[in-house]
């Protein structure tokens, strides 16, 4: 009986030591090897299922799998090994390692998916993350049915009277899941995308996509997390479109003193004529002016020149001139709203060259304080706190018009 034991004990110390140098070389020999040639191929796949991780549990089924057939052999059959416990044991072990390594599988693939152009901006995350949670639960169905005796299917088929229980466990998985799959066909939103969520503070770049939430980076550096089905179910702004036709809006109106608003005399438009920008129109609308006027009666309101009319015209070919923006294929507005007890808004409608948000918010400056110190050349007045009389009330200096 000693002897037996001494020669169980010593094929055990065997089997352990062929196990070791097994796992031993595949990671010294065999995995450093695999690395260096996949790291002369042109393609990024074999990189990614060469990873640190999906190796060690690769490692671990090869152990596992050489681990049964060595039992199985008359050489290492010893009778500790042929108990039942044992078996389930080892076949739960298998099991539980295969399906760890088929989850880092899925883990490569998801990065496979960021690196393909056509699927880098998809959500399949989410996807992944449900194919995670089914083969999660399979691997504990499995792993109870091997420990217990029972087959797979006994437990399988007794998930039908759980299932109301299962809908109110997995209630926010599977609303998050059905979110995931209306994210993905609607293109709402995409990694990297602009958005703002009002409802949740958000105001940045996505980050990421799961399946339970969405990551927001916001301008301030924080991360806002909101939950995947709200994106479906709550406002989202995507300013995704801005980047893609390469240039941000400038819709922005300077509202002007309704009481500067007159007709200009001819020594005005001799003063104007000396602006490039204008002198051109001005020559073409005093022709249109002239030929209109000299073909209707005396006694009817003849047509003039504005200062407002004119300074709208010059803002046109101001910002048709301007380096920042893009107004040959983008549309370029400038037009006057309906008054307002604030004066008449005149409203700019642009769009920059660039999406870049510093240079954006430096040429939208740069064009109102132009604006700005262009008015008194037309004789025109910013609304600047009710009316002139209000602002000399409390003591403000008044600029004198210059027409």
């Amino acid at each position: 009986m000693n002897n037996l034991t001494a020669s169980g004990l010593l094929t055990l110390a065997y089997l352990v030591g062929i196990l070791t140098a097994s796992y031993l070389i595949m990671r010294s020999v065999v995995f450093p090897i695999i690395k260096r040639g996949a790291s002369k191929t042109s393609t990024y796949i074999d990189d990614l299922f060469l990873d640190k991780k999906f190796l060690n549990r690769f490692s671990y089924v090869f152990v596992l799998v050489l681990f049964n057939f060595l039992i199985a052999t008359p050489q290492f059959n010893l009778e500790i090994f042929n108990t039942e416990i044992s078996k389930r044991v080892s076949s739960a072990l298998l099991t539980l390692f295969v399906g760890l390594t088929l989850l880092e599988m899925l883990n490569v693939l998801n990065k496979v998916s960021e690196n393909i152009k056509s699927l880098k901006n998809k959500p399949i995350k989410g996807y992944v993350q449900i194919i995670k949670i089914v083969v999660n639960s399979f691997i504990f169905i499995i792993i109870f049915a091997i420990m217990t005796g029972q087959p797979v299917s006994y437990y399988i088929s007794g998930l039908g009277a759980l299932t109301a229980v299962l809908l109110l466990v997995f209630q926010d998985t599977i609303l998050s899941f059905i979110a995931s799959v209306q994210i993905g066909q609607n293109n709402i939103i995409n990694n990297g995308d602009w958005i703002e969520v009002p409802e949740y503070g958000a105001d940045g770049d996505v980050i990421d996509i799961a399946l339970h939430t969405v990551k927001v980076q916001n301008w301030d550096k924080t991360i806002t997390t909101i939950p995947t089905s709200k994106i479906v179910t709550t406002s989202v702004k995507n300013w995704r479109g801005m980047s893609e036709y390469g240039g941000r809006r400038i819709k922005r109106s300077i509202s002007i003193d309704i009481s500067s608003v007159r007709f200009m005399e001819q020594k005005d438009v001799d003063k104007l004529m000396k602006i490039p920008t204008i002198n051109k129109y001005l020559s073409e609308k005093i022709q249109d002016i002239e030929k209109f006027n000299s073909s209707v009666d005396e006694a009817k309101e003849k047509r003039k020149l504005t200062n407002l009319g004119t300074f709208r015209a010059y803002l046109v070919k101001y910002l048709q001139n301007h380096d920042g923006l893009n107004t040959e294929t983008m549309t370029l507005l400038v037009r006057q709203l309906s008054p307002t007890t604030t004066g008449v808004p005149l409203e700019l409608y642009t769009f920059t060259n660039t999406i870049d948000w510093v240079e954006y918010e430096g040429i939208q400056s740069d064009i109102f304080d132009h604006i700005f110190a262009v008015l008194p050349k037309f004789g025109l007045r910013a609304f600047q706190d009710g009316t002139v009389e209000a602002a000399a009330a409390r003591g403000l200096p008044i600029i004198d018009s210059e027409i």
